[in-house]
């Protein structure tokens, strides 16, 4: 005969008492969720997922993209005995290259190379002695791109920037130096200053961008000055043979008289 157990039966009655009070939880819920009302349901937003920003690209990075533009000016004095090098930049896809009017002085003969090696015969489209500024146009097609320009005025420094040149221009195997922009609207007498302004220039430049930083020479003059967005800021036209700071032609000064040069070339 079976022995009756009071302990089995009062587990086996709260097993049966548990599942009858799930299924009857169950049942509650799933009758809910059948009587839910779609209206009253709240959408849940998500978060916007976060894009990581971009670092800007360094300035070094900036240059060695823009050197394409930039070419060797050569001009032939007038007396046949002397050449004249400098530095130039793609202004338009006429052909048109930017540098300083004292670079191209007195000149019989112009030549522009550029970083492909090719060298085109130029002429002078315009040159203003008072600007210290000349467009040349070569003859045939030059390897790289217009320069972007910014014709915006500066209103804020100090700003880093980056210089262009033609080494073979310099003599020094530089062709790019990181300046800082520490000066606007800077004028500088050239008599007794000991600033570098080439062959022909005026007595004094106004209106200029000072720069500070790592060595600029002669051969700089006319290349291009370009800021972070790797645009033309300026023109490098003066510099300290004793210390390194030079002074540049704001673009935004000059980029109406240079359009209208181009447009009546």
């Amino acid at each position: 005969m079976p022995t009756f157990r009071p302990g089995a039966v009062a587990r086996a009655l709260a097993a049966i008492i548990a599942l009858l009070v799930a299924g009857l939880a169950g049942f509650v819920v799933a009758n809910g969720m059948a009587q839910v009302n779609p209206a009253s349901v709240m959408p849940v937003h998500l978060p916007a997922a976060r894009v990581p920003t971009p670092a800007p690209p360094l300035l070094t990075d900036i240059g060695r993209d823009a050197l394409a533009s930039v070419v060797t000016v050569e001009a032939e004095l007038a007396n046949g005995a002397e050449e004249s090098l400098g530095t130039g930049w793609i202004f338009d896809r006429a052909g048109d290259v930017v540098t300083n009017a004292h670079v191209i002085n007195g000149d019989i003969s112009l030549r522009v190379t550029d970083r492909a090696d090719h060298t085109r015969l130029a002429r002078v489209v315009q040159s203003s002695a008072a600007l210290d500024l000349a467009l040349l146009r070569v003859s045939g097609t030059l390897v790289g791109t217009p320069l972007p320009v910014d014709a915006t005025a500066l209103t804020a420094v100090p700003v880093s920037v980056i210089t262009l040149a033609s080494s073979v221009a310099t003599g020094k195997g530089h062709d790019m130096t990181e300046e800082m922009l520490i000066g606007l609207d800077v004028s500088v007498p050239l008599s007794g200053s000991g600033v570098d302004a080439g062959q022909s220039s005026p007595q004094e430049y106004n209106d200029m961008l000072h720069l500070e930083g790592a060595t600029i020479y002669r051969g700089n003059s006319g290349g291009p000055v370009l800021g972070a967005s790797g645009e033309v800021i300026g023109i490098v036209t003066l510099a300290s043979p004793s210390a390194p700071e030079a002074y540049a032609i704001p673009i935004s000064r000059v980029l109406a008289d240079l359009r209208l040069w181009a447009a009546h070339g």
